[in-house]
């Protein structure tokens, strides 16, 4: 039996034995790690998970958001089971409700929308572009009662989620998917965690195609300006992180050369960088997201599908609105 499962197993049976594990014992456990993977869709969020979570201390579910308007009745883990029967997911409710919050499958409560005017969720989310402005405007909504009161509440939760998914793990690393810049800059404003960021990127070709094969009604056009827009702001993302704490990644490199990559991952995570996973599939994994988490494919291969997916006209309009940024990260035409 893989340890995993056995720690989920005990933990099923010890939920609700226990009554002094509350959230003063969550504060004063030893301090974890965050890392958010802040990236695009269809750029290898979900491979990503898989091959960290594979390693024995670092835990990931994918995407921490949750199910996001899927049917719950209907959903599989990616352990493959029904979500509502799948034994990780039944111990989070307990987990959870020791940390004194309810827990369903269907709503994950943990996404990061305040709420508020328009020009208040603009202030919270976007970049002044300058290191210094954007650590006063943080400094501002920590000093601000009602802000500080709805980042405070919506971080008790996230917290509570992370502990739950790392006790049950047994791991002390956890990684989330979710691409909600928001998280990790409000767990660093309001957490102990160890905040890092990995910024993900793919080929805009490969991300047009992608978009266009499973959203059909939206444009090439846009989608290569989308990608644009998201990455000018990833690449301002980390100005509330120490350099140390942020790294860049090709979903192009990690195919290519998953264990050099894997490597260093490891490393920026701050764990065993040479443990190799014989096969990132053989680990019990409970991944919510991209549909690829069923697909029982266990080798990591490059997707360059989208050389056939899009015409040579379409190609030629996504370069022409993304080339000049995509250069930047070392593609060309």
């Amino acid at each position: 039996m893989l340890k995993e499962d056995s720690i989920i197993r005990e933990r099923l049976h010890t939920i609700g034995s226990s009554q002094d594990r509350n959230m003063n014992m969550v504060r004063g456990e030893s301090r974890r790690t965050f890392v958010g993977v802040e990236t695009s869709a269809f750029s290898g969020a979900t491979l990503l998970s898989f091959l960290l979570n594979a390693h024995p201390r670092i835990a990931s579910i994918g995407e921490m958001n949750g199910l996001l308007r899927k049917n719950p009745e209907e959903y599989v883990c990616s352990c493959g089971n029904l979500i509502r029967q799948c034994e990780f997911w039944q111990a989070m409710r307990g987990e959870m409700a020791q940390c004194g919050f309810d827990f369903d499958v269907a709503n994950f409560a943990t996404k990061f929308h305040l709420g508020g005017p328009r020009w208040i969720q603009r202030l919270r989310a976007d970049s002044f572009h300058n290191r210094l402005l954007n650590a006063l405007r943080d400094a501002a909504l920590k000093s601000l009662p009602g802000e500080r009161r709805r980042f405070e509440k919506l971080v008790a939760r996230n917290k509570a989620f992370i502990e739950s998914v790392l006790r049950l793990t047994g791991k002390d690393v956890f990684v989330d998917t979710s691409k909600d810049r928001m998280r990790a800059r409000a767990l660093k404003m309001f957490s102990p965690y160890d905040v890092r960021a990995i910024h993900l990127i793919r080929d805009p070709r490969g991300v047009v195609a992608s978009r266009l094969q499973r959203h059909g009604e939206i444009s090439g056009r846009r989608a290569a300006y989308e990608w644009v827009w998201l990455h000018k702001k990833l690449q301002d993302f980390p100005s509330f992180l120490a350099p140390a704490r942020y790294m860049q990644v090709r979903y192009e490199d990690l195919c290519s050369e998953p264990r050099a990559m894997l490597h260093k991952l490891y490393r920026f995570c701050d764990v065993d960088p040479d443990f190799e996973p014989p096969d990132f599939k053989s680990t019990t994994h409970h991944i919510v997201g991209n549909p690829m988490r069923l697909n029982g494919i266990s080798v990591i291969k490059l997707d360059e599908s989208w050389r056939n997916k899009l015409t040579p006209e379409q190609q030629k309009q996504v370069w022409e609105i993304a080339g000049d940024f995509a250069t930047k990260y070392g593609y060309s035409w």
